[in-house]
């Protein structure tokens, strides 16, 4: 594969940075390092590619923990770090931004930019706050770039209220893996008759949609799979995709107004059930069922998640579970906003109704401190579990009116399979982690027994079992012993075939992100 206008890399000391992602749990090996500075240079890559059926894994910055830009079968690794400016203007009154080396077209008044796929969150952030702008999904990871989060459909603490990446993204170019490109609008035109439809530099492409009793989609926040509702659009397929239809080369994102005001609490609880009460009211909240604050967030800790975090704040009381929630103003009955004292006056009303302690309130100017609050647990996690071995983390989300049920779940596996553990994370979408942290190899074995049983009460509960990290190339020991892509637990047999089916009908040779979602021998 020859590309002499792109910059290609063989040095295998360069290459090896690309091998892992941050989960250190896979690691891979790969001949080249192409590194695009335009799109024309990607079809260059990608044509090549399929012409000499050489593997190519895309990659971004990163930050993913389930191998999906790892090169497991070797071929080449095509990175768009270098892809920090637009190329193709859309019409409409955009501006250029930059920050920190990165250059975006923005319209505020419209309220949308266009982006390069390797602006990270945190410089694409600067350039929004500039002029009172927000790019809402709110990503974890800020380092992560936009073509990774478009590729995973990302999601945060505040898309509790905003929702996913799917929900803000506009248009793609996507080049796909023939080399032609294809240029996405949200709006193009759904599904019809069972079939999905576009043009890509002048071809039709139909792909053919499964049934819903083939490839039943979840009814929660969900990362897991490619989007294959029947109503779905054509941009539609690319988001979440996790690389294997296409790479991502520009991207207009729909945006809103910053937040004026904002307010972070914490509520400590004596039982687990109360602390479940006060959420049930934030999602009614959100469902318009309550007038006054909207929150942005609502974040769960249990007991061991809070010991894990007192070493660095020795002032967290004990307590079955916290709650952290981010407000934002609602409308006073003058259609003025709340004050701030009036806004933590109602929370603390709330949440004492609930039978919560408060002790803690951070103004949105301070947001920063909530921030390091939140990774307090996870980095307190992974500095025990790197002399150990390891940790076995969940991913799972169920519907609101059975989050109980999965709530107890976790608690009777994580009992029975005597494996020391937290439980964490977005609640408010119903979406907590349980991290297992094994001592050894044999705790290690029964905390993945557990883990797939829990997988497979997930799903029974109508949930799924990747929230927003995606599925990359996970496997898991189901129930009968065997090794099986994760994405199976879910989808079963039919599904990944279904996907199979997606995959080839865009990717004939079967290059892209090979082993992701779906196992290679189902690609033959």
């Amino acid at each position: 594969m020859h590309c002499p206008r792109v910059t290609c890399i063989t040095d295998p000391d360069r290459i090896r940075g690309y091998l892992a992602d941050e989960s250190a749990a896979f690691h891979g090996r790969a001949d080249k390092l192409y590194l695009p500075e335009t799109e024309a240079q990607v079809a260059d890559v990608v044509r090549a590619a399929n012409a000499s059926h050489t593997p190519l894994t895309l990659s971004a910055a990163g930050t993913s923990i389930t191998g999906s830009r790892v090169p497991m079968d070797g071929g080449a690794v095509l990175s768009v770090e270098r892809m920090v400016s637009v190329e193709q203007a859309p019409e409409g009154a955009f501006q250029p931004a930059e920050a920190a080396g990165f250059s975006v077209l923005l319209d505020a008044e419209s309220r949308t930019a266009v982006v390069p796929p390797a602006i990270t969150l945190s410089a694409l952030d600067a350039i929004l706050a500039r002029v009172g702008l927000l790019y809402p999904p709110d990503p974890t990871e800020l380092s992560a770039m936009m073509a990774g989060t478009v590729a995973t459909n990302a999601s945060g603490a505040r898309s509790f209220h905003y929702g996913p990446t799917r929900s803000w993204v506009r248009g793609l170019r996507v080049v796909l893996p023939t080399g032609e490109i294809t240029d996405l609008r949200r709006g193009d035109g759904r599904a019809k008759d069972g079939c999905i439809r576009f043009r890509a530099e002048g071809r039709a492409v139909e792909i053919l949609l499964p049934t819903p009793d083939q490839y039943r989609m979840p009814a929660t926040k969900n990362a897991a799979g490619l989007y294959l509702a029947s109503d779905a659009e054509p941009i539609d397929l690319f988001i979440g995709s996790e690389g294997l239809l296409g790479v991502i080369t520009q991207i207009e994102i729909a945006l809103t107004a910053r937040p004026e005001q904002t307010l972070t609490v914490i509520g400590y609880f004596d039982s687990r059930d109360d602390a479940l009460d006060f959420v049930d009211d934030g999602v009614a909240a959100r469902a318009g069922k309550s007038d006054g604050l909207a929150f942005l967030s609502l974040e769960y800790f249990d007991a061991r998640a809070l010991d894990f975090m007192r070493d660095r704040y020795p002032d967290i009381p004990q307590a079955a579970a916290a709650v952290l929630c981010e407000v934002a103003h609602g409308a006073a009955p003058d259609h003025s906003p709340y004050p701030e004292s009036d806004m933590l006056a109602r929370l603390e009303a709330g949440l004492g109704a609930r039978h919560a302690r408060l002790n803690w309130a951070v103004p949105g100017a301070r947001r920063e401190e909530v921030r390091l609050f939140r990774h307090a647990l996870p980095e307190a996690v992974n500095e025990y579990v790197r002399s150990r071995v390891g940790k076995i983390g969940s991913d799972m989300a169920v519907p609101h009116d059975r989050l109980r049920e999965m709530m107890d779940a976790y608690e009777r596996e994580s009992a029975a399979c005597r494996v020391r553990f937290v439980i964490f994370g977005h609640i408010g979408d119903d979406h907590v982690h349980l991290n297992y942290l094994p001592e050894d190899v044999d705790q290690a074995g029964r905390a993945r027994q557990a883990y797939a049983r829990l997988a497979e009460t997930a799903v029974a509960l109508g949930g799924t079992i990747s929230a927003e990290h995606g599925v990359g190339k996970k496997t898991i020991v189901d129930l009968e012993g065997n090794s099986v892509s994760y994405l199976q637990v879910l989808y079963g047999r039919e599904g990944l075939e279904a996907i199979a089916r997606v995959k080839k009908a865009l990717d004939p040779h079967c290059i892209l992100n090979v082993g992701n979602m779906v196992p290679e021998e189902m690609l033959g």
